[in-house]
């Protein structure tokens, strides 16, 4: 039977029952991260910054980082972007979105960054994934 945490993570899009808890035991307790963006840093899936001047870069993906549980995001990013059942959701729109534009690496970062930080939310609310809301434009709302 597996622990609480893992049953959250298989709800996860893409995480199934090796990536799960391969995720669950290299995050360990997700109390450690003050925020989400922290355990996406620390899987190595947020861009290095360098600014000066005003002036702001975005570079490469930092190396000291945990290898396991970057690749495990970005194989559960792999997955969840080819399987048929999530094509037309969030996780296929920001896929499709990006890859005109920014190519197919940065594009599937991009999604295991959006798995990472609903990992966080999932681990520490204790809830199921839930895909996120659409945003209202102001052209709909009038």
């Amino acid at each position: 039977m597996p622990s609480k945490e893992v049953q959250l993570l298989l709800t996860l899009p893409g995480a199934g029952q090796i990536l799960a808890p391969l995720l669950w035991l290299e995050i360990g307790d997700v109390e450690r991260f003050p925020r989400a963006e922290n355990l996406a840093s620390y899987a190595g899936l947020v861009p290095r910054v360098f600014s000066s001047g005003g002036h702001t870069v975005l570079g490469h993906t930092n190396r000291y980082v945990n290898h396991y549980l970057r690749w495990a995001f970005v194989e559960a990013a792999t997955c969840a972007t080819h399987l048929h059942a999530y094509r037309d959701s969030h996780i296929g729109v920001l896929f499709q979105r990006l890859l005109p534009t920014r190519g197919y690496g940065r594009a599937i970062v991009a999604v295991a960054r959006h798995l990472a930080e609903a990992s966080y939310w999932m681990l520490r609310k204790r809830q199921p994934y839930r895909p996120p809301k659409p945003k209202l434009s102001s052209s709909t709302i009038g």
